[in-house]
């Protein structure tokens, strides 16, 4: 697989070498997202310096001055300041790690960075932990608060950008995306010879899986003493349990202690996230479920830490029925991500002009034997009174009119605009039987996976 560590990533690139002056530059982004190769291509003669985690401050010296040839510095702050006294900008990798291993280093780095505003002083600092980095520039009595200069936070690769290089069916890419998302590392790991399930299998699941334990790693640069019940409750997200009743029960239905733990994950770990029904105020609503932001965090739970056991068994034909039968599953799920992200990026010139776009769900009203509905994808217009009903649907020869009708009565119980309103239906599918443009008086689209693989 070739390098596709700088997809997309120009504007990123533009933005950090269209810096002038003196800079302090904040790189954040989960593990793996390339944040070291952007800045080694940004500054390809800078000095790079990695903060080694659970080392001491002395190690960590000796083995910088080794590394770089540099004089036998004992002291930290006498490094950045050599360095900086010969005009080389410097990158500082894990930048957090420094906080374990001495966090005085903060106040020194404040000092350098304060007296030398005549002089040069270009620093670029890179982490991976995104609570640790929050500590160290968001809370203010860190000595290094408001010092940055720059801040990017390096996300996801694109869908587009990354269909264009690996020049795979869409079919393939979904299942793909549906795990890596858009993460580069994982890509340069693809091998294209063997299929995409195979590949996953070999990658993550199977025995010497080289990303077995990368949940595991994600994790550790986030969680402490509490890792045991961050890691409970992520589980029970990624295997379908994403009400707080649901997640309460784990822990004899204390559900202050549980949000508070949601509330940790979502803020300061940004690794969970909560939904409401699109019709709901986000902050008033009771009908919020909690979702894996990561894909790949996702598959990870659901797949591989629920299965350790038999993994440490190396039962591996176990774990790979096990794995076959919940992938589908797995997979109409991150369809219908998939297909939001793609929509709220302003693929779909059909939707653009849905200024609220998200999934809807609640209870029947008046129905016996039913007591809920979902909806994969709602979007409304409110100065227009336009509302789209959509559902995905990760199958093949889908028939169209039997989603429809189920669909349109899901549509009845939304209550937005229900005389006024303008009403449209659209699916998502792999493939359909028969595609059809109106159904009972409205607009129908049908994307298949030929139409969606246009947009992109």
């Amino acid at each position: 697989m070739a390098n596709i560590q700088f997809i997309g990533r120009k504007e990123e690139i533009y933005r950090i070498t269209s810096i002038k002056n003196n800079f302090f530059l904040i790189i954040k982004g989960r593990r793996r997202i390339g944040k070291t190769l952007l800045l080694n291509k940004a500054f390809p003669h800078a000095v790079y310096l990695f903060i080694w985690p659970d080392k001491s401050l002395d190690w960590l010296c000796q083995e910088i001055c080794r590394e770089n040839n540099l004089p036998a510095f004992s002291r930290f702050k006498d490094i950045i300041e050599y360095l900086l006294d010969k005009e080389k900008i410097i990158i500082l990798d894990e930048f957090q790690n420094l906080m374990n291993i001495d966090k005085s280093i903060y106040g020194e780095l404040q000092k350098i960075i304060d007296e030398r505003k005549d002089k040069f002083c270009k620093i670029a600092v890179a982490g991976s932990s995104h609570s640790l980095m929050n500590k160290v520039f968001n809370d203010s009595a860190s000595p290094l608060y408001g010092r940055r200069t720059h801040e990017i936070i390096l996300g996801h690769l694109k869908i587009e950008d990354l269909l264009r290089e690996l020049k795979l069916s869409i079919e393939d890419f979904i299942e793909l995306w549906a795990v890596f998302e858009g993460v580069p590392y994982y890509y340069e790991l693809f091998d294209k010879k063997k299929s995409v399930r195979k590949n996953i299998l070999d990658l993550i699941v199977l025995k010497n899986a080289q990303l077995v334990n990368e949940g595991k790693a994600i994790l550790s640069v986030e969680f402490g003493k509490d890792s045991k019940t961050y890691n409970t409750i992520i589980s029970a997200i990624a295997d379908g349990k994403t009400k707080l009743n649901e997640i309460s029960v784990l822990f004899d239905n204390k559900k202050n202690e549980v949000v508070r733990y949601l509330n940790t994950l979502r803020k300061e770990f940004n690794l969970v996230r909560k939904i409401t029904p699109l019709t709901e105020n986000p902050e008033k609503s009771r009908n919020g479920r909690y979702e894996i932001i990561d894909n790949f965090l996702s598959f990870w739970f659901l797949i591989i830490d629920k299965q350790k056991s038999l993994i440490e068994q190396e039962r591996f034909k176990e774990v790979e029925y096990n794995f076959n039968k919940v992938f589908n599953i797995y997979l109409g799920r991150k369809f219908e991500k998939f297909i939001l992200t793609l929509i709220r990026q302003g693929n779909f010139k059909e939707f653009k002009n849905y200024d609220q776009i998200g999934c809807q769900w609640g209870k029947y009203k008046g129905e016996e034997g039913r007591n809920s509905y979902e909806i994969d994808i709602l979007g409304m217009n409110g100065a227009k009174k336009e509302i789209l009903f959509g559902e995905c649907k990760w199958k093949k020869d889908v028939n169209a009119n039997e989603i429809l009708k189920n669909l349109l009565e899901k549509s009845k119980f939304v209550d937005w605009n229900r005389e006024k309103r303008k009403e449209k239906f659209v699916i998502f599918a792999k493939s359909f039987k028969k595609k059809i443009n109106t159904f009972d008086g409205r607009d129908v689209y049908c994307f298949n996976l030929k139409d969606i693989v246009k947009v992109i």
